[in-house]
């Protein structure tokens, strides 16, 4: 099945697969890679002062995996990650806040806690991590009554969720010209430059070249990837409404429609695109076990994807070494959603002053050696 965020693809084709007859060769930025994380980085671009900014597209934008996601955005569930990641999920967070007061929103971005919840007991000191709070069992069910039994949990205040349809047509709208079924096929540098781009569809020229798919360009950038399978699926409506997003070993989140979505698997060795029936029963069995009303339900949509990382799960938002006019903002994993306006931004003041904006040091490619 496809994920249940296509139902909405039909009305958006118009701007996510326009085609590339109006594709720009010589733009001041190209970006390689159409999924939100490449939207994001035209975005910023533009918001920066560049004017021409081209995007291009293998396949159709969303087709990878920021077509597929849950798409909560909680950098309080990454508390425990690198301090410059966290510190990045917030600054990423209050930046799809003020693009949704912006545009009026278009996204379809709208509050939601999370619960985070556990059969073991957590000591109310044992977590000191700024907004979240232990809870105890009986005070979870009270902030989520739907949720069946639970030990404890850690309630996260003032998080968010995105529809990622919406928001990939919001961002497209702003970033410059798109272009998509324009795989790259080449890159050609002299010295330190990136000259050309070389794709299906000619050569590009541009001054500076943002390679923003899910993984760098292996001739550019030499990670060793870290590919992980995930599962998802989604319910027929519930006559009930989750106040928060709950998680344990999964992720649910409701819907406005009343429909739930739920997953988020980590299936590693699992290399095939197929979807895995033991897996979808798995999720449902979890589901059932946290959301007691969602027994008997009907599951409308079981889909799964691949989403690209690195050996350390951190993005690489960073210079391409030995080239002044290229940058890399990939890997993203499961946070590319989440993290897209923040490294979006991050590049494109990169790109116009010239200077490594601050608190990247740790999404830098050199930490690989």
């Amino acid at each position: 099945m496809r994920p249940v965020w296509d139902e909405w693809l039909a009305d958006a084709l118009p701007i996510l697969d326009p085609g590339h007859a109006d594709l720009d060769p010589t733009p001041d930025v190209l970006v390689v890679g159409g999924g939100i994380v490449g939207l994001a980085a035209a975005v910023m671009c533009r918001r920066a002062g560049i004017e021409r900014v081209q995007v291009i597209e293998r396949d159709r934008c969303l087709s990878g995996p920021s077509g597929s996601p849950a798409s909560g955005l909680s950098p309080g569930v990454h508390s425990v990650a690198h301090p410059e990641f966290v510190a990045l999920a917030r600054k990423s967070l209050d930046l799809h806040r003020r693009l949704d007061a912006e545009w009026d929103g278009e996204q379809g971005l709208r509050p939601l806690d999370w619960l985070l919840v556990s059969d073991e007991r957590i000591a109310p000191d044992a977590i000191d991590w700024p907004g979240v709070e232990v809870v105890d069992g009986a005070t979870a069910r009270a902030i989520e009554p739907e949720l069946g039994d639970a030990t404890s949990g850690l309630y996260i205040r003032d998080q968010a969720w995105v529809h990622p349809i919406k928001l990939a047509v919001a961002m497209a709208r702003r970033a410059g010209r798109v272009a998509t079924r324009v795989a790259m096929t080449g890159t050609v540098a002299r010295g330190d430059r990136v000259e050309t781009i070389e794709t299906t569809a000619g050569s590009i020229a541009p001054g500076a070249v943002v390679f923003a798919t899910g993984l760098p360009p292996t001739d550019l950038i030499a990670v060793t990837p870290a590919i992980v399978k995930g599962h998802l699926l989604a319910t027929e409506p519930l006559d009930v409404r989750l106040r928060a997003a709950v998680a344990s070993s999964i992720i649910i989140v409701p819907l406005e429609d009343g429909r739930l979505v739920a997953g988020g698997t980590f299936d590693v060795g699992d290399e095939t695109p197929d979807v895995r029936d033991q897996v979808i029963a798995s999720i449902r069995e979890e589901l059932m076990r946290l959301i007691p009303a969602t027994a008997g339900v009907g599951i409308t949509h079981a889909w799964c994807c691949f989403r690209p990382g690195t050996a350390d799960a951190m993005p690489l938002i960073d210079a391409v070494p030995g080239l002044t006019n290229a940058w890399v903002s990939a890997g993203h994993f499961r946070t590319g959603i989440l993290m897209a306006p923040a490294a979006g931004q991050a590049v494109a003041e990169w790109i116009t002053t010239g200077a490594q904006p601050t608190g990247l040091a740790a999404f830098s490619v050199s930490r690989f050696g």
